[in-house]
């Protein structure tokens, strides 16, 4: 009786090949800390052999250890690991939540390895669709960045973001137009501002913050930060050196705690630095603001406060805005940024110089500012070339 020959069981992690009926080979490799093997295709034995031996190499080597596990835990430990610490915390939460809204919702459940730059290149595209260029730019660097760091540290054997590229602008939906409030519209601001109650006092306390707005173009973080010794009321100039913004509260391992609370630092860039001229009627509603302060026994050496003193956070601004534009009968869609398009508005259309408007506006070089306003500019020249006819 012949006894059939058994070849030896190979051990584990040896990996294995065989041949499919169709004729194709195959090479399977399962390593320590993978959950599933690795599966490769060859057109011959010797082809199947060499691509096992290269599958070796790289779980030697590292290059596939991670593939177990789920993009979603790698990019968490990613997130709250490494970028938490390398950039301010409003623009952390601006990572965060492009990552927690549109990232990891998409390639979460994921394994890493598995992950293509076909994929990655099509989640962009698919963004840029209905997000604005600001943000697809965000979900585009947390890409980036995490995959660069897992080829780094040996968890990937390739970059799937090599090759992916930002979508073009032309992909992208129309920027939302620059909304800016007319003359008769701002002098309704101003009246709303001046009006008061059966007490006397103002039937909006903090209307004349956006009249000041108007009149300045500060932005609105830096309007909050104001403090009164920032105020040169002989010299009738603002010094604009700090910002506020609301970030959350994180606990030691950088998870949210449930509330924003408000942080002041120096503004990002140094033409964001600057002093800022003082016209008749920001002065008076500078003024207005003490009197009412002084009033209500408020005191503060903050500009921006609430009847309790405490500091005026950017959500409680926006609902003074709606009530002032509700009062004044003004419906169309308005935001607080935009009251810094008027005022840029508004300065270019009387004829002052772009360059002096783009340092009263704190902008980072001119271009910005040209980029910006270019239709008022348009405009401008129109109106211009009309005039060649009366030379």
């Amino acid at each position: 009786m012949i006894t059939a020959i058994q070849k030896p069981k190979r051990k584990y992690g040896e990996g294995s090949i065989y041949q499919r009926k169709d004729g194709r080979w195959v090479a399977k490799f399962k390593g320590e800390g993978m959950t599933k093997p690795r599966v490769v295709y060859a057109k011959s034995e010797s082809e199947a052999k060499r691509k096992l031996r290269e599958l070796k190499k790289d779980a030697a080597k590292g290059l596939v250890k991670s593939t177990s596990r789920r993009f979603g835990d790698y990019a968490d430990q990613w997130l709250y690991t490494f970028k938490l610490h390398s950039v301010e915390d409003s623009s952390f939460d601006k990572y965060e939540s492009a990552y927690l809204t549109h990232i990891k919702p998409a390639f979460g459940k994921m394994q890493l390895a598995s992950i293509h730059s076909e994929q990655l290149q099509k989640l962009l595209v698919e963004k840029s669709q209905t997000l604005s260029h600001t943000v697809v730019k965000i979900i585009y660097i947390i890409l980036s960045e995490i995959f660069s760091y897992a080829h780094s540290e040996g968890d990937l054997s390739r970059n799937p973001m090599h090759n992916v590229k930002m979508p073009k602008k032309a992909t992208f939906k129309p920027e939302r137009e620059i909304v800016a409030l007319e003359s008769d519209e701002v002098r309704a601001v101003e009246r709303i501002a001046e009006m008061k109650n059966k007490n006397g006092r103002p039937c909006i306390m903090q209307a004349h913050a956006l009249v000041f707005l108007v009149h300045t173009g500060l932005r609105c973080g830096e309007f909050l930060a104001l403090k009164w010794s920032d105020i040169d009321f002989e010299s009738r100039i603002v010094t604009v050196n700090k910002n506020l913004s609301m970030v959350y509260d994180r606990d030691k391992d950088g998870v949210r705690i449930k509330h924003k609370k408000a942080r002041i630092k120096c503004t990002k860039t140094a033409s964001g630095n600057r002093i800022v001229p003082l016209n008749t009627k920001a002065i008076a509603a500078l003024n207005s603001l003490k009197a009412v302060y002084r009033e209500m026994d408020i005191v503060s050496d903050s500009v921006a406060v609430t009847r309790k003193g405490t500091t005026l956070s950017s959500d409680q601004l926006r609902r003074v805005l709606r009530r002032v534009l509700a009062y004044a009968g003004i419906g169309k869609p308005f935001t607080l940024h935009q009251l810094r398009h008027t005022f840029a508005t508004q300065a270019l259309n009387a004829g002052i110089p772009i360059t002096v408007v783009s340092k009263w506006l704190g902008h980072a070089n001119i271009s910005v500012t040209y980029n910006t306003y270019i239709h008022v500019l348009e405009s401008a020249e129109a109106a211009a070339v009309e005039l060649l006819e009366v030379i």
